[in-house]
């Protein structure tokens, strides 16, 4: 009898122990939450951990608060909404202690896509590998990972092949190489979603006639080209 009663001692006081757990921290499951996109949701999962950091699972209560609602919305049981590209920060705070921590947010929303040349001129044969596109936010900002593919209306007068950034700088872009195939005008474009930029790109050949000014002759039947400039 009195080994049953020590049982029954020893498992209440283990459950009792248990309940009685003292938070001490915060536990984020993610280190920086992205909300991608107008309207994107998103959820901070908060959890408390006593001291040895043992999550606690019952009784603790947290509230969460956001100082701005210019870049994200939290609600009070950790329920995200974008409203705008940029960086905020969003306080959780367990109930009855003086125990908070910070949950970092970001928040890209693309706008538009920027490129390095609107227009070019290559010659047949000639490859060109320092033209550039990257995404910017709807505040015209450049929005990091976000990285353009690239498409020719002509693959016959110039192929397009994305290859990695030569600059490896600090901003990231989308490079491509193009190749000169045969005379003839197209475009070149810069994709990234339901985003596009176009670069205007003429190629020449060599027997091609061309004025002081660099642009090429009509030929007979052909309409006058307009004026542009080189990059």
């Amino acid at each position: 009898m009195k080994r049953v009663l020590f049982v029954v001692l020893t498992a209440t006081a283990a459950i009792v122990t248990a309940a009685c757990s003292t938070p001490a921290d915060i536990r984020f499951d993610k280190e920086v939450y992205v909300l991608e996109g107008f309207d994107a949701e998103g959820q901070i999962v908060a959890t408390a951990v006593d001291a040895d950091g043992t999550p606690i699972k019952d009784g603790v209560d947290m509230t969460f608060f956001c100082q701005k609602n210019d870049i994200v919305k939290v609600t009070n049981d950790g329920k995200l909404k974008a409203v705008a590209s940029g960086e905020d920060e969003v306080e959780v705070e367990i109930v009855g202690t003086e125990i908070k921590k910070i949950a970092k947010v970001r928040v890209k929303i693309p706008g538009s896509i920027a490129v390095s040349h609107e227009k070019l001129r290559l010659w047949v044969g000639q490859v060109k590998k320092n033209v550039a596109a990257w995404v910017l936010s709807e505040k015209e900002a450049y929005i990091e990972g976000y990285l353009p593919d690239w498409t020719s209306d002509d693959p016959t007068i110039v192929s397009v092949k994305r290859i990695p950034d030569p600059t490896r700088g600090q901003y990231q872009r989308s490079y491509v190489e193009m190749v000169g195939l045969k005379s003839g005008d197209t475009t070149v474009n810069a994709t990234y979603g339901n985003l596009m930029t176009s670069i205007t790109v003429r190629v020449y050949s060599e027997d091609d006639e061309v004025d002081l000014s660099g642009q090429r002759k009509p030929k007979d039947g052909e309409a006058p080209a307009e004026p542009e400039e080189a990059e």
